[in-house]
């Protein structure tokens, strides 16, 4: 999926958006257009911009930018 795919999906605010990379389980919990909330591995996040959340490098040091295309949804 193309990282603008991703984003989309993540505004839809319609679920969770929940991968695996790397060995560890990320989710995504779409609150609203300005309140996203994040997990992967050990590190626990919260953004209020989405342009933020997807340039943020906490995919063992890459992006949702960087990986998009490399994860596959549970």
């Amino acid at each position: 999926m193309t990282s603008q795919d991703l984003k989309d999906l993540i505004l839809s605010l319609s679920q969770d958006v929940i991968f695996n990379f790397k060995g560890e389980t990320a989710c995504i919990n779409p609150w609203n257009e300005h309140k996203f909330e994040v997990g992967y591995g050990d590190i626990s996040k919260a953004y209020n911009d989405i342009d933020i959340l997807m340039s943020d490098n906490i995919y063992s040091g890459m992006s949702l930018n960087e990986i998009s295309e490399q994860i596959e949804l549970i």
